[in-house]
């Protein structure tokens, strides 16, 4: 029977991963680990592997949440009676997302951009973390549309899967020029503008008497 470990690895992961967050895989050093965590060399590669591992660790964890967070928000039970219109709650989340990435101070940007900006051009297993949480959330995206189509708010001819690329694409490069401070207003706006975007079902014309 193997010993329990003396830490508790959740807390431990999410340290490392805040670290990695702030200085980058390359500017991040096996010390940097030990002074975060506050373990010894050896205890952190025995729990997570070499430097590479902890790092795919804490993105993978790090997606898994976004993407689960993003689910709530979009189809949490009860959303339907407070906003009815799928379109009104995609809206909804886009700007609060937008919101955050302009109230972050200092602008680290979003963990899941740094790291494949960073790294998922030459590291495989990174861009294929990145693509899995990059394809849910554009799903999700996606399934909102088919759900404004169904309610009647969006175009039947509207492509819903790239629309939901489209809104991913624009929340990824909201997350950027954020870095930039631009103001909260416009990136607010970006991301309405975004929505305003998908096409809307055009009411049928009366016919005049």
């Amino acid at each position: 029977m193997g010993r329990k470990r003396g830490f508790d690895e959740p807390v431990v992961l999410g340290v490392v991963r805040d670290q990695f967050w702030t200085t980058g895989s390359a500017g991040t050093s096996a010390y940097d680990l030990t002074e975060a965590t506050g373990l010894g060399k050896g205890s952190i590669y025995k729990a997570f592997g070499n430097k590479r591992d902890p790092y795919l660790r804490a993105l993978s964890d790090y997606c898994q949440s976004l993407v689960a967070e993003a689910r709530q928000q979009l189809q949490g039970r009860g959303l339907e009676a407070v906003l009815p219109s799928p379109l009104a709650r995609l809206e909804r989340y886009l700007v609060s997302i937008a919101n955050a990435f302009a109230a972050e101070s200092p602008h680290r940007r979003c963990f899941l951009t740094k790291a494949t900006a960073d790294l998922a051009g030459e590291d495989e297993k990174v861009a294929q973390v990145a693509r899995r949480a990059f394809d849910d959330l554009a799903r999700m995206f996606g399934a909102m549309i088919r759900d404004a189509q169904d309610a009647g708010e969006v175009a039947d001819h509207a492509d819903s899967s790239a629309l939901g690329y489209l809104l991913l694409s624009v929340i990824r490069g909201i997350d950027s020029i954020a870095k930039a401070d631009i103001d909260a207003a416009t990136l607010e706006q970006t991301a309405r503008s975004a929505v305003a975007l998908i096409p809307q079902r055009t009411p049928p014309v009366g016919r005049s008497e």
